[in-house]
């Protein structure tokens, strides 16, 4: 059985595909963004999209009163049917992420993950974005977060590699080494 993220890929290129052709790929994200979090929003709605109980007649109804309602461009709403007509709408919350990744990918930007002992100030935050993007070589988005137990420094994450320059793990590299020793 295929997990949510093994449906969501091909969904979210095919997305991506059409979006960049159109040269809509910002736009789209935002339509997708703001139905998945109305779907999400709503225990019920994806209850109800993920039911087979319900008749695809009553999912469809309810589909296009939503999307009266939010008026997304012909693109996001002809894909959001064929998600419907799939049974694959439950999973929107997982096609938007990797559709959003996809959108990231071919603009070229990346997300970091900064984690500091104390919260950086706006200069060092920007600083450090700036470095970031010289060392990538693409634009970077970065999301900054504290952690006490780091004593000093920071952890930085850009996908699943993580550069760490805390104390803490500076603290631990010592003691090995010095554990290290005393045994020879």
């Amino acid at each position: 059985m295929s997990s949510p993220t093994q449906i969501a890929r091909p969904y979210a290129d095919a997305l991506a595909n059409a979006a960049e052709a159109a040269g809509t790929l910002v736009e789209t994200r935002a339509e997708m963004q703001a139905f998945a979090g109305t779907v999400a929003g709503s225990r019920e709605l994806h209850e109800l999209f993920a039911s087979p109980a319900v008749t695809p007649e009553n999912k469809k109804a309810v589909l296009d009163e939503i999307l009266v309602r939010m008026a997304p461009s012909e693109l996001v709403a002809k894909f959001l049917r064929v998600l419907l007509s799939n049974t694959r709408l439950h999973h929107i919350a997982t096609v938007n992420l990797a559709f959003s990744a996809e959108v990231d990918r071919r603009m070229g930007v990346v997300k970091a993950h900064v984690t500091s002992a104390s919260a950086l100030s706006a200069e060092e935050q920007a600083t450090l974005t700036s470095k970031l993007e010289t060392m990538t070589g693409k634009q970077v988005q970065v999301e900054f977060g504290t952690n006490a137990d780091l004593i000093g420094g920071v952890v930085t994450r850009i996908g699943s590699r993580i550069y760490d320059g805390s104390v803490r793990a500076k603290l631990d590299a010592y003691r090995r080494q010095m554990t290290g020793q005393a045994r020879a």
